[in-house]
């Protein structure tokens, strides 16, 4: 979907680009549109129909954007006051429109009719009337009614057309029959994500280059190859298969012969428990593999499981920690030595020496960009044998110290994001003379719980002549002293300034000396004058002190819930649930439009926000199951439950909700188990509502 509104975006832009006289007098004339060059932007303009648009738009427009507009009562004339123009671009992109009459646009090569009320008799009608057309690129996604499988003529009016890309998004697809693009011999790529596809055949997509089935119900890959054991896609260059079912690695080893144009692999959110020896070795043409997140319990991974000569980016971050004993990491890379890019993120690297760790990346001579994520390390990694690097991520780990001697030998690095450690101090020998002086050194050491004293005094100097070299500098904060606490440290540079430099260094040295040899005296004076009576009280605590237990301690988490919701229902969210459980009973709920920062991933923010919360609560509605990241917490809830925690689950249910369209078999195992309640505009349900929701809450508090 992004793709495609990028498509739209570009040709917005380099009109710009290309004509650099715009402001009013690139307004059409008597419209509220943008006309530059060929090109009509009269998108999110309050539109109801295109009467205002007739005989006012220049005729040479041949792109026309209608985007974000409310075609609610479109009439068979619909179209008629852009007739005229020979359109080949068109966008009604989340129009509202629930219907297209009479679309006769013989010039059209662009269509886009995605995120709207059609059904898939009124999307039939629109390729029937697109029969014999210079159609290109046509997106008809989130169909009304999902029909679950197409047919064999689904897309026979367009046998003749040069359609090379076809978006299918929210069809509820589940099968796709033999044949059924058969009659799209131009189609190059083919976009099925977002549906509940169990399988299809590649037959009749002989040229496709790109094939997304992203958040699909696939348990294996769909066959490559013929009865002949030839290639059915033999141009296929981009493959996305994430969040799936699919589970056996080894496939790619047994079809990869039908799979040699094969570039970019994604295969993240899987099923995959073992990355087997060489599974991906006969993928000749391969680049980009992302294999993140896998949803099984463990990830083992065997030698050589990434063999492969053409491999150059690699994903295999685990949102499960994946331990030394999981990896045969002696010879995990062996054969892997054309990769650029790894990603490790997740892994649990805490067992790992400097030799483990030197012994594992050894084969990589070409490594360039390593991301180690949240890996438990308690020092910088052994990195300095990989000469080429040029960026090293090591976000949300334990780093209390950074050394120079760890970087000697990489004189190319130039990006070093170390945020959310645990450094309270940069000095300048923290780094190489070689990275301090690099014209394009990008650094963050944001979030870290900085001790602003005299030995940050040299590191606050150089940022200050050094601004744009570092990342987030308004987010490097002081954690001491106490009355500096979160202020920012380019804000405490004059006070350091006077009191760290020499002369006032020796005096609050000697002064600190003198007062531990005070302390010291006066202690040991004590000591000795009431030796006899420490002893009788230090007696009487050793000789209770096994009566009493320890008590756990759960006031870590930062929240007191982690609540998933569809952005639609923000209204309910903000004005019965924030109002009742925060503002009423002092709770702290986490909401990801206002607790979600806005740097780094939107799974990692998913990943670390719901571990800094004691209870996970889902808020279900008809918006829920559409939206894809609430399908994703939806997961994670499902393998919470797995692993032991339904007391910390609870579902809410909102009023009218459609549990037989909208309920998939994830949310009907939690309702089953997990704590749930529903809403209700009845006055005595919603005290029943709110008495179990507190009640909850209270017992997790």
């Amino acid at each position: 979907m992004s793709s495609f509104y990028f498509y739209w975006t570009a040709i917005l832009v380099i009109n710009l680009i290309l004509n650099t006289n715009c402001c009013l007098s690139n307004l059409c004339p008597e419209t509220p549109c943008y006309c530059i060059n060929e090109t009509a932007d009269c998108s999110y303009r309050n539109l109801q129909s295109l009467t205002g648009l007739k005989n006012h738009l220049p005729v040479h427009i041949k792109v026309l954007d209608l985007s974000g507009n409310t075609f609610k009562n479109i009439t068979k004339n619909f179209f008629q006051p852009i007739a005229s123009l020979k359109l080949e671009k068109l966008n009604l992109n989340n129009s509202g429109i629930q219907c297209v009459p009479d679309f006769q646009f013989p010039s059209i090569k662009v269509l886009d009719l995605s995120r709207n009320n059609l059904t898939y008799k009124t999307i039939k009608e629109v390729l029937d009337s697109l029969r014999g057309s210079p159609i290109q690129i046509l997106d008809v996604s989130d169909v009304k009614d999902g029909i679950g499988r197409l047919s064999n003529v689904t897309f026979e009016s367009l046998e003749n057309c040069p359609l090379e890309s076809l978006h299918l998004r929210h069809w509820n697809l589940v099968n796709i029959p033999d044949g059924t693009f058969s009659n799209l011999g131009k189609l190059e790529t083919l976009d099925l994500s977002n549906n509940k596809i169990m399988g299809m055949t590649m037959r009749g997509l002989h040229n496709l280059k790109n094939l997304n089935l992203t958040l699909n119900e696939l348990s294996a890959v769909p066959r490559m190859c013929d009865v002949n054991n030839k290639s059915l896609v033999p141009y296929l260059e981009n493959l996305q298969l994430a969040i799936n079912h699919i589970s056996d690695s080894l496939q790619f080893k047994r079809e990869g012969h039908c799979l040699t144009s094969l570039v970019h692999l994604n295969l993240s959110f899987n099923a995959i428990s073992i990355l087997k020896s060489k599974a991906f070795s006969t993928l000749t043409n391969l680049s980009t593999l992302r294999l993140d997140y896998m949803l099984t319990y463990d990830l083992f991974i065997e030698k050589n499981a990434f063999m492969s000569k053409s491999l150059t980016e690699l994903g295999v971050g685990s949102n499960k920690r994946v331990t030394k004993e999981m990896l045969q990491y002696k010879d995990i890379f062996k054969n892997s030595n054309s990769i650029k890019i790894l990603d490790m993120s997740y892994f649990d690297f805490s067992t790992f020496s400097d030799e483990d760790f030197c012994i594992m990346l050894s084969w990589l001579h070409n490594l360039e960009n390593i991301r180690l994520r949240y890996c438990l390390f308690n020092s910088v990694p052994f990195i300095s044998h990989l000469y080429k690097l040029k960026s090293l991520n090591l976000n949300g780990n334990y780093i209390r110290h950074v050394h120079k001697d760890s970087f000697r030998n990489n004189s190319k690095l130039n990006t070093i994001i170390l945020r959310k450690n645990q450094l309270t101090s940069i000095h300048e020998d923290s780094f190489t003379e070689a990275i301090w002086n690099n014209p394009d050194l990008r650094i963050d050491l944001s979030f870290n719980p900085f001790a602003c004293d005299c030995d940050l005094e040299w590191f606050i100097t150089w940022a200050r002549t050094n601004k744009r070299k570092i990342i987030n500098y308004a987010e490097s904060q002081c954690d001491s002293p106490k009355e500096w606490k979160g202020n920012p440290i380019e804000e405490n540079v004059q006070k350091l300034e006077r009191t760290c430099h020499d002369l006032n260094r020796i005096v609050v040295t000697a002064i600190t000396i003198g007062s531990f040899v005070f302390i010291f005296l006066f202690i040991f004076v004590l000591v000795r004058k009431l030796r006899w009576d420490i002893l009788y009280h230090l007696h009487n605590c050793t000789s209770r002190r096994h009566g009493y237990q320890i008590l756990s301690d759960n006031s870590e988490k930062e929240y007191d819930a982690f609540v998933a919701y569809n952005t639609h229902d923000r209204k309910w969210i903000m004005s019965e649930l924030v109002e009742s459980l925060e503002k009423k009973e002092g709770y702290k709920l986490c909401l990801h439009e206002r607790n979600f920062l806005p740097i780094g991933s939107h799974v990692d923010n998913i990943f670390e926000n719901i571990e800094a919360s004691r209870n996970l609560i889902l808020v279900l509605s008809n918006n829920f199951m559409e939206d894809q990241w609430c399908q994703f917490e939806t997961i994670i809830a499902n393998h919470k439950l797995a692993d032991g925690n339904k007391d910390n689950i609870f579902l809410i249910l909102l009023d009218g909700i459609d549990s037989n369209k909208n309920f998939t078999i994830a949310l009907k195992t939690l309702l089953k188990e997990v704590q749930n309640v529903e809403w209700t505009t009845n006055a005595n349900g919603r005290k029943l509502f709110w008495k179990r929701l507190k009640s909850f809450m209270d017992k997790h508090r």
